[in-house]
């Protein structure tokens, strides 16, 4: 689907303070459908190769406040936001300060998905498993694992691709680290659930579920990061519990729910990220039209391919990350033949410009931190010599 010339340009914006890859492949197929993208991250200036894939690029010193933000976005049509979760609810809240006619309203019930204990909490009320938890304010870590056990997870309440999540295997490790949590409240105690890591990813627009997709992740880029490696398959039980979950909190757009399969088959839901997701162009490959269910969701138009599982349990492999696992799981002859397809289906997803991008971002990059390294060698030298450099 390309989007038509007539009428406002449908904008979305990607707000992060980090780089997501995800972020980056999906701006790379928006804007190769003639959608207009950009992001506004929080980064020194200068020209970046994300630069290619963006129709506007606005960097920031500090994280904006509202207001701030809102007079960036004042001359968008914005249908849709992507931001990270850490400046989330910065960003919707710069949004209810531009005039209604600027923003579609879909993304609106994503702000009370933000806070993870409140959403564990909402969880049991509905009637969905989710490990117990306990706030971080309210109770010691000796008294947290006496009522949770060991191993235990201590995360942040607000957080995202597993950062500040941290899971100790004894009592003594936990107290260690929770005498340097600066501010408890922002933190809670999680039940640690062992089994199977599975995911389930959708698009949802107001017309209903467009399209949903199970997998299990291998592996991942980092400890509990985005997955590099999953297998998809077709679990009826997983998206039974999601399209509960769904309607239960009134989201739209793309979104995943992390869960684990424990030895009794029973289902703990552990994570929800109203977001574009790290299996996204994964779940494109292996069949499931996720491109198209969101520009069903920007646009109220366009049709959605059949979406199904392609090749049931077979391994799908993420793109950079997943080419030396994809080189080294095939047979030797044919590993370069294999490994050639692949990049030409995410070359022909993604487009020739984020080819050109990651091309480009890696020598800039090294010299980018070359640069940053001399000039703190250079800074540290004036600060021993209390000299000061000429101007």
């Amino acid at each position: 689907m390309v989007v038509k010339a007539s009428g406002p340009r449908p904008t979305v914006v990607f707000v992060d303070d980090d780089r997501w890859d995800s972020f980056i492949q999906l701006a790379a197929i928006l804007r190769k459908a003639k959608y207009r993208t950009v992001r506004i991250t929080v980064a020194p200036s200068g020209w970046r190769a994300e630069h290619l894939l963006f129709d506007r690029y606005v960097s920031l010193p500090l994280p904006p406040d509202p207001d701030h933000l809102s007079k960036i976005l004042s001359t968008e049509y914005i249908s849709d936001v992507q931001p990270t979760e850490s400046l989330a609810m910065t960003t919707y809240a710069a949004l209810e300060l531009l005039p209604a006619s600027q923003w579609s309203r879909t993304w609106t019930s994503r702000s009370a998905v933000l806070d993870k204990w409140k959403v564990s909490t909402a969880l049991r009320e509905f009637g969905l498993r989710t490990p117990d938890t306990i706030l971080a304010d309210l109770t010691s870590p000796a008294e947290a694992v006496n009522k949770l056990s060991l191993p235990i997870v201590l995360k942040r309440r607000v957080g995202a691709s597993g950062s500040n999540v941290n899971v100790f295997e004894s009592l003594e490790s936990l107290q260690i680290f929770f005498a340097t949590v600066e501010r408890p409240g922002d933190w809670f105690f999680e039940k640690f659930i062992h089994g199977e890591s599975l995911v389930c990813a959708s698009c949802v627009s107001d017309e209903g579920v467009d399209v949903i997709a199970t997998y299990e992740v291998l592996k991942r880029i980092r400890l509990r990061g985005p997955s590099s490696i999953v297998i998809f398959g077709n679990d009826a039980k997983l998206e039974e519990t999601a399209k509960v979950l769904i309607e239960k909190l009134n989201l739209r757009g793309l979104m995943c729910f992390d869960i684990i399969r424990d030895s009794n088959g029973d289902d703990w839901i552990h994570d929800v990220n109203p977001r574009v997701f790290g299996g996204f162009c994964m779940g494109q490959l292996a069949g499931f039209d996720f491109r198209g269910a969101y520009f069903h969701y920007l646009s109220g138009q366009g049709q959605i391919e059949s979406s199904q599982c392609d090749t049931p349990r077979t391994k799908s492999f993420s793109f950079p990350e997943g080419r030396r696992d994809l080189f080294r799981s095939g047979v030797r002859r044919n590993s370069w033949i294999g490994t050639s397809m692949w990049i030409w289906r995410y070359w022909r997803l993604l487009g020739t410009r984020y080819f050109l991008f990651f091309i480009v971002e890696r020598p800039v990059s090294s010299v980018r931190r070359n640069w940053e390294r001399f000039n703190g060698r250079i800074t540290s030298r004036h600060i021993k010599s209390n000299r000061v450099p000429l101007k």
